[in-house]
């Protein structure tokens, strides 16, 4: 094998050499040597030269500026050109526009070959481009483009064919002049490197390698790439590299205006872009690491928006026509975003970026405005239908676009801070957020796989911080979050609160743990809350504008189940608080300081989120929650009311509350129970439940020593007495409803205890009592009325001041104030004498005894004159003032089983009298049976008391005191009462001191009607006077008389007298009584004692003052002589009384009568005379006129009168009728005052007569004679005798 190679080799090299030494040969070689010769001497000088010129001629006429060219060398044997310091100038000369210092360019011989334009080499060596922008749109090439842009293309020409390698730039330069913005860019340092372009087809599936290297205002950018131009699939990948680009110089040119100014930052880029055209469907990728340093971005205003320390982004894969976006990591250090929201609640961003109006778009369609109207309604079908095209189109696009691929393996934001300015707030509010901290893992939009995520940041101002950390889903639409809100300052979002409250919380703050999970899967989206509790501490409210707090919280907590934000419902499990404290005012208008938090409040604008909440509340369904406990512990609340004259203040402290169930469902009972101290003092325990809607009430009650006196208030205007001090007690069962109208009942036992009641004019202690206890109470309320009923009332230990006036009203009847203006004084009389101090009925040690077992006084005796200080204090003081009370609107009933008095007692003092006097009432006890409003029977009394050094006093019987007219019949004994106790009584009515005497008194007092009687046993021992006491008040009666009378002859009185008057009048009391029924008996005797001698003596009732006559006669009938017997008997027992006799006439009757008498007696004595003288002895007395007889003799009578008669026509005496003869001889009879008097006095002979033998003489007057019959006031008949004892 090796010599057939050798041989054929060697027969080779034979025939070249043989064609070699041929003749042909050599003058083909020697033609072709000189045209080489000749090629390069044209090509090495002539070329250059004639290149050059063209050149400069092409580029100056093309470029329309003047082109020059330093130097064009030109090797035609390799086809390399090189052209040194090729230079174009600017527009019209001045300046340069482009330089470059070498210029070569190496063609391939190839290209004969191909028929297509083959360089293999082009390089340029420090080109220099000089760049004027002069505005927006115009550069200093901007002509080249506009001449370039306007030559005709042919759209269906084919590429031309070339190939070029090897293309490089050293050195190279930009210089960019921005005369728009004063500034100077230069890009230097540049390298670019392509490997090659072609078109040719054997060269387009072949990557293309560029690249790129430059400093662009000093940073350095690298690009590397490969990529196959003008191949079909147009496949091509380039390494884009920055660092430190500036971004302020990079914005600046961009084409359209910005919303915000880049006033800083550094980009920086690890790029890798990758480009692939298949069938006609392009697909772009990139990947790599974008960082961006130093960011400072401002909004429109030049005021801060945005910066950031670094902010770094690497990219796994990004396809934008795909919708595929992957990152690896995103990482923002320390930025900083300022957001602000206007006063109609525009976010600054929005208004940032909202597209801006199309320039004269009002103008046009103000100025389109009239042929629109023309045309609406023909051009509304084709508007309507134009409509739906694009939104189908719109759908469509939607449907065919695939969906969004966007994955983050891990994003963090490290040392965030947000800085927020709301001017829709009631007041421009400053807050933000610092320290922000964000990370998020594997969130995708496509994979079923939660991301996870954390955010933690505190707010400004102090205003605490939020931590949240949960899961996301975007594929699944759902979400989770467990927020931990800290210490969130509250004050900060008062200005939010505004527009919802006006209330002003002045310290407090919010701390809150939440599991919130949300599925937007659902239509609507489901949020739920689930194990979350929210805290406050400190918490403050007040009034706008006020700097005390009217509710502040220690501490609160509230606890909750599950709350769905979508169906409204809550389930929380507690609502705790400690340390409540609500100081409730009502003001002198009727209004509640609290109803001030509610409203009126600020209006918030349209877009805020209060007003969003608030609209989303009307248009949803009602929330339904349930609330499983309610705790307040050792809470306060404060009651003050300024409606009344003196403020009501109540204080509860402390306060524990605890309700259960609590639900939106209104009408289920809530167990409640409530344990409170009122004013330090008493404390309220309720236990029961309560239901809202309607209301109604069912609790247990115990109250121990609560402070009734706090409501004084209230009712006290209308008393002239002020409550001190007044406890409440109560056990029992409360219950409250109301349907169509209020209704309430309790049933229990009531006690008010320690009561203190004070004069209110004078300060002076009134009254009170240690208990006044209600057992076995039934209370009921409702429209109709009310009714109260009581098994048994105890009053314990009581004490009462009664005062008698100088008017002799009664203090107790002005303790409920009957008229409007100063208060009048219960225990003072403004009308009694400076200095008059009340006598003592009782004396001073017996006083001092009974004033050291008062519960409630320290002295049971009248007050002692005032101090100087304390009359200089009332003198300065304002008068107390009161008003007039006002019946009760609807009935009250009620009804008392027992009641029981205990241990009681009654300091009363006269000032009705002079001089004053006071007693004491003490050991006050006993019973009343059943009594009330609407009893048809009368309670018994059995009640006992003493009279202070006195005997005992008792009283029983039946009373039934409280039916619209009272009633009772009541046996009253005081027995050993001690007179001279009684002396200012009988100084004042008698004009005598007492200076010995006892009394013993039994009353029977029947009240019925409103009218009271009384039959009263006086016995008095030994009752003896002492001198005269002129005063105008005494009775002129001749009172020793009247003593003498009553007395008998052991010195004793002993008498019935009835008592008769109104329940009603003041000056009723037991002293004023008993001496009344004196006096009255004193009177009686006086004036009418005969009637007391009638009663005293065995009298049958009829009046022994005086003996009746028949008129004219002097005669005594049998009752007269049974009347003198009874006066017999009296004087005969009291031999120091003498009788007076006085004979009364009366003319009217005994005139008549004493004519009569004269008639018949004239007529009589006719008959006698008839009679006498015929022989017989006549006894006068028995002759009688037979009335058969009586006209004869009265005829005869008539004719034998001397006085003139009428006469008939003959002169006789004419006869007359029997009447008229009877009536003319009456009327003629000698009947005169003479006759009277003679009469009277003959009627009171007769009476001497009986009396002689009887009654000594001595003792028995006749007086002058009454011929008339004034005086006589009884019923008894005139024609008497009067009798008069001395």
């Amino acid at each position: 094998m090796a010599s057939i190679n050798k041989a054929s080799l060697a027969s080779s090299m034979q025939t070249m050499r043989q064609v070699a030494q041929s003749r042909r040969t050599r003058r083909v070689v020697t033609g072709l040597l000189i045209f080489i010769v000749l090629f390069g001497l044209l090509g090495f000088f002539a070329a250059p030269p004639l290149i050059r010129h063209i050149a400069e001629q092409q580029l100056s006429q093309q470029l329309d500026r003047p082109a020059t060219i330093a130097r064009i060398a030109l090797n035609p044997y390799t086809l390399k050109l090189e052209a040194d310091r090729v230079h174009i100038g600017e527009r019209g000369g001045a300046g340069s526009f482009v330089d470059i210092e070498r210029l070569i360019v190496q063609p391939s011989w190839s290209s004969l070959f191909r028929a297509a334009p083959i360089i293999d080499e082009i390089q340029l060596d420090s080109p220099r481009f000089h760049i004027v922008r002069y505005d927006a749109q115009r550069f200093n090439f901007t002509d080249l483009i506009e001449k370039f842009s306007k030559q005709p293309s042919t759209p269906d020409s084919k590429p031309t064919l070339f190939s070029v390698s090897n293309i490089r730039l050293e050195n190279g330069q930009i210089t960019f002049d921005d005369k728009l913005l004063g500034a100077t860019h230069v890009i230097d340092q540049w390298k670019l490197g392509i490997p090659f372009i072609a078109t040719l087809p054997s060269k387009t599936d072949i990557f293309v390698e560029p690249l790129l290297r430059a400093r662009i205002d000093g940073s350095p950018l690298a690009i590397d790439g490969k990529t196959k131009p003008f191949a079909a699939s147009r496949e091509s990948e380039v390494s884009l590299r920055f660092e430190g680009l500036d971004v302020p110089r990079l914005i600046s040119y961009v084409p359209t205006r910005l919303p915000v100014i880049v006033q800083g930052g550094k980009l920086s880029t690890d790029l890798k872009l990758n480009f692939v055209m298949s069938n006609d469907a392009p697909t772009l990728r990139v990947a790599g690491t974008v960082d961006l340093n130093d960011v400072d971005v401002q909004d429109d205003k030049r005021a801060p928006f945005f910066a950031a320390r670094a902010v770094h982004v690497a990219a796994h894969t990004l396809e934008p026509l795909k919708s595929l976006y992957h990152f690896d990591d995103i990482r923002i250090d320390a930025p900083s975003a300022n957001l602000a929201r206007d006063r109609s609640g525009v976010l600054s961003v929005e208004r940032m970026f909202a597209p801006a109006p199309a320039a004269g778009k009002p103008a046009a369609a103000n100025a389109a405005s009239s042929s629109t109207s023309t045309s609406t309604s023909a051009s509304a079908p084709a508007a309507a239908s134009a409509a739906s095209a694009s939104q189908a189109a719109h759908e469509s696009a939607q449907q065919s676009a695939p969906p969004l691929d966007l994955s983050i393996k891990r994003f963090v934001l490290n040392d965030g801070t947000v800085n927020v300015r709301d001017e829709a707030a009631s007041r421009p509010v400053d807050a933000g957020m610092e320290k922000l901290a964000v990370t998020l893992t594997d969130l995708s939009t496509l994979a079923t796989a939660p991301a996870h995520y954390t955010f933690n940041t505190d707010f400004k101002h102090n205003g605490g911080s939020l931590g949240a950390a949960g899961a996301l889903s975007l594929a699944a639409k759902t979400a989770s979050a467990k927020l931990d809100l800290k210490s969130l300052n509250l004050p900060l979002l008062q200005p939010y609160l505004d527009a919802a409250t006006a209330a002003q919380i002045t310290d407090g703050a919010l701390s809150a743990t939440a599991n919130i999970g949300a599925n937007w899967s659902k239509s609507p989206a489901a949020v739920m809350i689930a194990d979350s509790q929210l805290d406050l501490h400190s918490l403050k409210l007040a009034p706008r504008g006020a700097k005390q707090p009217v509710i502040s919280l220690a501490q609160g907590s509230v606890k909750v189940n599950q709350a769905d934000l979508n169906a409204r419902t809550a389930d929380v499990a507690s609502v705790d608080t400690t340390g409540l404290a609500v100081d409730v005012e009502r003001l002198k208008d009727g209004s509640i300081n609290l109803t001030s938090l509610a409203g009126p409040h600020d209006a918030e604008p349209q877009r805020t989120a209060m007003h969003a909440a608030k609209k989303a509340q009307a248009e949803g369904p009602a929330w339904h929650y349930k609330i499983g406990e309610l705790n307040v512990k050792d809470g306060t609340a404060n009651f003050t009311d300024n409606t009344t004259a003196q403020p009501v203040k109540l204080g509860i402290a402390p306060l524990q509350l605890k309700v259960q169930q609590i639900s939106d469902d209104l009408s289920r009972p809530l167990p409640v129970e409530l344990q409170a101290t009122l004013n330090r003092k008493g404390t309220l325990d309720l236990k029961g439940d309560v239901t809202a809607t309607p209301l109604k009430v069912a609790v247990k009650v115990n109250a121990n020593r609560l402070d009734a006196a706090a409501f004084e208030p209230y009712f006290g205007s209308k008393l002239n007495a002020t409550i001190a001090s007044a406890l409440l007690n109560g056990s029992g069962d409360l219950a409250v409803s109301e349907a169509k109208s209020l209704k309430a009942s309790y049933r229990g036992d009531v006690a008010l205890v320690d009561v203190r009641m004070l004069d209110k004019a004078t300060s002076d202690p009134f009254a009170g009592w240690r208990s006044l206890a209600l057992s076995g109470l039934k209370a009921d309320y409702d429209e109709r009325g009310t009714a109260v009923d009581a098994e048994r009332v105890t009053f314990t230990k009581f004490y009462g001041r009664v005062l008698l006036n100088a008017q002799g009203k009664l203090n107790l009847n002005d303790v409920v104030a009957h008229e409007s203006g100063a208060a009048q004084s219960l225990t003072r009389d403004k009308n009694a004498k400076a200095g008059a101090e009340p006598v003592p009925l009782t004396p001073s040690t017996a006083s001092a005894v009974v004033a050291g077992s008062a519960p409630v006084v320290a002295s049971a005796s009248a007050p002692a004159p005032a101090s100087s200080a304390a009359a200089a204090a009332t003198a300065t003081a304002a008068p107390a003032t009161v008003t007039a009370a006002t019946p009760p609107q609807s009935p009250v009933k009620l009804h008392f089983g027992q009641l029981v008095l205990q241990q009681g007692r009654v300091t009363y003092t006269d000032n009705f009298i002079k001089p004053n006097f006071t007693a004491n009432l003490v050991g006050i006890q006993g019973t009343v049976g059943a009594f009330g409003t609407q009893s048809t029977t009368s309670a018994p009394v059995d009640i006992a008391a003493k009279l202070a050094a006195n005997g005992p006093l008792s009283i029983r019987g039946t009373v039934n005191p409280l039916i619209a007219k009272p009633a009772l019949d009541l046996t009253a004994s005081a027995h050993d009462i001690e007179l001279t106790n009684l002396t200012p009584y009988s100084a004042k009515y008698a004009g005598y001191p007492i200076t010995k005497g006892k009394l013993n008194v039994d009353l029977h007092y029947k009240l019925e009607n409103d009218q009271l009687n009384a039959d009263n046993h006086l016995f008095i021992d030994q009752l003896t006077f002492g001198d005269h006491v002129e005063n105008d008040t005494a009775t002129k009666l001749p009172v020793r008389l009247a003593i003498s009378l009553l007395k008998n002859s052991r010195g004793e009185i002993d008498v019935n007298l009835p008592v008769s008057g109104s329940l009603s009048n003041p000056e009723f009391s037991i002293g004023g009584l008993i001496w009344h029924a004196v006096l009255n008996l004193l009177q009686k005797a006086v004036t009418a004692p005969f009637s007391l001698i009638a009663n005293a003596f065995g009298g049958s009732g009829e009046e022994l003052g005086y003996v009746e006559f028949e008129p004219g006669s002097a005669q005594l009938t049998d009752a007269d002589s049974n009347k003198l017997d009874t006066i017999v008997k009296a004087l005969s027992a009291k031999p120091s009384i003498r009788m007076d006799l006085i004979g009364r006439v009366d003319p009217k009757l005994d005139d008549p009568a004493l004519r009569s008498l004269y008639v018949d007696r004239l007529v009589k004595q006719q008959k006698i005379r008839d009679v006498v003288g015929n022989g017989q002895s006549v006894d006068l007395s028995s002759i009688t006129v037979d009335p058969k007889e009586y006209d004869k003799y009265l005829t005869k009578a008539y004719k034998a009168a001397d006085f003139k008669k009428p006469r008939n026509f003959v002169g006789l005496t004419k006869s007359l009728p029997d009447d008229e003869m009877k009536s003319a001889l009456a009327a003629n009879a000698p009947i005169d005052e003479a006759s009277l008097r003679q009469l009277a006095q003959q009627r009171a002979q007769s009476v001497q007569q009986y009396l002689e033998g009887k009654i000594d003489s001595s003792r028995v007057f006749i007086v002058a004679p009454k011929l008339d019959a004034d005086g006589i006031k009884d019923k008894g008949a005139t024609t008497r005798v009067d009798f008069g004892l001395k």
